[in-house]
């Protein structure tokens, strides 16, 4: 179990840097109408979308992987595919320029659970290397109780980012303001930067650790 969890530490930490998803609820804490409860909703939701994908991907590739003619081969040729893809997103990323901040709306009853959730559907920075992570728990031979606690894990790494203004603004009320305005503005400046960094070492990581496995 500790060398699962040593290779899913990276990947789910990569997950987790989400510049979009923070400034995504910076925005729904300067609201006026319960801005707290709809932050806490919106991050519900995300990490409600991560247990079931990571369910469904643990289920599907623990046996599609197993059936294979040789499960190591096939592993190692998924993290080189997983790298490649990190590598065509870095790419993206860097030549297609992007909105810096999500776009204000006026309207006040959105449902903030599903909002987390198909916000989470459509962020591919953090749905690859979780898949990537979860492939690694499917393909490790654990206990069903450490796959289950190393899923739940990720999942929580992978949405921390997101929920960190959320946790400040419960935890500490009174001093949310003067953390979270010096965050929203460091992650609006160089968020991007440090996780087309990142994404950069975590692409190398898996082609590497794909290739020396086939």
């Amino acid at each position: 179990m500790g060398k699962t969890f040593l290779e899913v530490l990276p990947l789910a930490l990569a997950a987790t840097i989400s510049p979009t998803g923070l400034l995504f609820v910076m925005m729904i804490l300067g609201g006026k109408e319960k801005p707290k409860p709809k932050s806490l909703q919106f991050v519900t939701g995300s990490a409600l979308f991560l247990f079931l994908l990571g369910l469904l991907v643990f289920f599907t590739f623990k046996p599609a992987i197993n059936a294979t003619v040789s499960p190591s081969q096939t592993s190692a040729i998924l993290d080189i595919v997983f790298g490649t893809l990190i590598v065509l997103f870095i790419t993206h990323s860097v030549f297609v320029k992007k909105k810096d901040k999500p776009e204000k709306t006026k309207k006040h009853n959105r449902p903030y659970l599903l909002l987390g959730f198909l916000y989470m559907l459509v962020n591919v920075s953090t749905l690859i290397p979780f898949i990537a992570a979860v492939k690694i728990i499917a393909t490790n031979k654990l206990a069903p109780l450490d796959d289950l606690g190393i899923l739940v894990f990720v999942v929580v790494v992978s949405v921390l980012l997101v929920a960190f203004p959320v946790i400040i603004s419960y935890t500490m009320p009174n001093k949310s303001k003067r953390i979270l305005d010096p965050t929203n503005r460091f992650f609006s400046k160089y968020g991007a930067k440090i996780a087309n960094v990142y994404f950069l070492l975590i692409a190398v990581y898996l082609i590497l650790k794909g290739t020396a496995h086939l």
